[in-house]
């Protein structure tokens, strides 16, 4: 039987401990590299494709030179319109996927000092990337899963006609 991913080396590349001790320029670099890694990191317009950007360095976005829009490494992305600093963001990614068994928003909320809904809404957000990435994959090979019951009792349909009168009298 092969090892399990999580015991390996290849998933102990990305350490909570380093991500916050490289900082937030870091982080974002390590999201511009994942974003635009065809170009090594340098920016490419999510409107025209045009190659030719320059940094906006007050307020970390880019401009293209051939259409003029503005944008960020976020933009168009799951992470657009975010609050939260890359550094965060990067640390919930190392969270929800070093976890064996996923990890709930609240615990998220706890890990990361974020209010629970903002915790919720990154959880789903991850977890719709996950899907989206997966959709229509089919497997093959040898194929394992946990094991679960399902089954059980089926409860009756309520229908107002089978309900007796149930009024006080």
């Amino acid at each position: 039987m092969a090892q399990h991913f999580l015991l390996s080396s290849a998933a102990r590349s990305l350490s909570l401990k380093e991500i916050y001790k490289a900082g937030e320029d870091a982080a974002y670099k390590a999201f511009c590299d994942i974003r635009w890694a065809s170009t090594d990191g340098d920016a490419v317009c999510p409107r025209c494709g045009g190659c030719d950007a320059y940094t906006i360095t007050t307020r970390r976005k880019f401009k293209c030179r051939a259409c003029h829009h503005q944008f960020s490494v976020t933009s168009g992305t799951i992470f657009a319109f975010r609050k939260l600093d890359f550094v965060d963001l990067l640390a919930a990614i190392c969270l929800f996927v070093s976890n064996s068994k996923g990890m709930s928003a609240v615990q998220f909320s706890r890990t990361l000092s974020v209010q629970y809904k903002t915790a919720w809404v990154l959880a789903h957000k991850l977890r719709e990337a996950l899907s989206a990435e997966i959709d229509g994959a089919e497997l093959d090979g040898e194929v394992e899963i946990d094991g679960a019951y399902f089954g059980g009792h089926i409860r009756p349909e309520n229908e107002k006609s089978d309900r007796k009168d149930r009024r006080l009298k």
